[in-house]
């Protein structure tokens, strides 16, 4: 019982100290100039999306690289529950008669989000029987393969998500609170699973898949449980991005997005919630800054040539996968120093 209580105020510390961080960077958002307001929420929607990531492959050990698939599918459900009835009107004059209906609704924003984690949950619950029985690297492949398919439907299926051709007319509803609210959402869940039954059984499968199994736990069903979790987490995230850039097509959740969305949870750890949270926010930072250099705006007109951001982030991704495997926090969590035993301290 002793180490259970540790190991909960453990969490509520880690917990807490995650948000206090986003905390502060949505308070710079609300409270600061439009620019540093854009930067900080774009920082924390690639946190709800880095999350939702982690809480499938920091506990099962395998890295997704199809988690923006779900995060597509959160966003195109919140393009049509948001976008004003008058103009879906003539954009999806050609809906499929089953989803007719879509071109008549609208829904307040904290319900779409909900709708978007659902409708992200429900795909991946059609998945899971598939990535419940893949490991390592064939599973790895098998999530890459998911979004590909994922990117063909939503660019060729044009009457219903435009195809190539720019989703429009969302409106700008990704707030600081809004953010902030979500970002403590996804934290909270990404603890609360890590300390589960389910977390802990998968994890186990993690360090020793044999084990595992031997020890009678259902190894497909814990990483069916983390897949479907996972993705409801990245589709609201999908939700907030939709709501925060206002336009966007079917390429812009594709590989660059991908490849962004790994070098932060590897940078950051995958194999821990902190992690997640630091490198979000760190690689959302760098490359913020990138852009602006690519641009000229810190460098007195001279601008840095196009393709530098890409570059610098493949360079940080090999360094980190050769210094740190693990990432900066490793397995590790923020929080309060575990205090020595006066045992450790007679034996110095």
């Amino acid at each position: 019982m002793t180490m259970f209580r540790r190991q909960r105020n453990r969490t509520l510390v880690t917990g807490a100290m995650l948000i206090a961080i986003v905390g502060l960077i949505a308070l710079l958002g609300a409270f600061t100039d439009p620019i540093i307001e854009r930067v900080a929420v774009g920082a924390l929607v690639s946190t709800v999306v880095v999350l939702g990531i982690s809480i499938y492959s920091g506990n099962s050990g395998i890295m997704s690289f199809g988690h923006v698939a779900f995060m597509a599918i959160g966003a195109y459900t919140a393009a049509y529950f948001t976008i004003p009835v008058a103009l879906k009107q003539s954009m999806f004059a050609d809906l499929p008669e089953p989803l007719a209906f879509l071109r008549d609704v609208e829904a307040p924003f904290p319900v779409v989000l909900v709708i978007a984690a659902a409708a992200a949950a429900v795909f991946a619950l059609l998945t899971a029987p598939a990535m419940a029985r893949l490991s390592g690297l064939q599973s790895g492949i098998a999530t890459l393969a998911l979004l590909v398919i994922t990117f063909t439907v939503i660019n060729s299926w044009t009457e219903v998500t435009r195809g190539s051709s720019a989703m429009i007319g969302i409106p700008r509803l990704t707030t600081p609170l809004i953010v902030f609210v979500c970002v403590t959402v996804a934290i909270v869940v990404a603890l609360w699973y890590k300390n589960s039954r389910s977390g802990l059984q998968l994890r186990a499968s993690r360090e020793d898949p044999e084990a595992a199994l031997a020890s009678g736990i259902a190894v497909g069903r814990q990483r069916a449980i983390a897949w479907v979790l996972s993705a409801a987490v990245s589709g609201m995230g999908g939700a907030l991005y939709a709501a925060f850039l206002t336009t966007y097509s079917s390429r812009t959740f594709f590989l660059s997005l991908t490849f962004g969305f790994i070098v932060m949870i590897v940078l950051g750890g995958y194999l821990s919630t902190s992690g997640a949270v630091v490198g979000a926010v760190a690689v959302s930072l760098l490359q913020e800054l990138l852009r602006r250099l690519q641009d000229g705006q810190f460098t007195g007109g001279f601008a840095l040539p196009g393709g530098v951001t890409d570059l610098v982030l493949s360079a940080i991704l090999i360094l980190a996968l050769i210094k740190a495997p693990t990432g900066l926090m490793g397995i590790r969590e923020l929080g309060l120093p575990t205090p020595r035993r006066k045992q450790d301290l007679a034996h110095e």
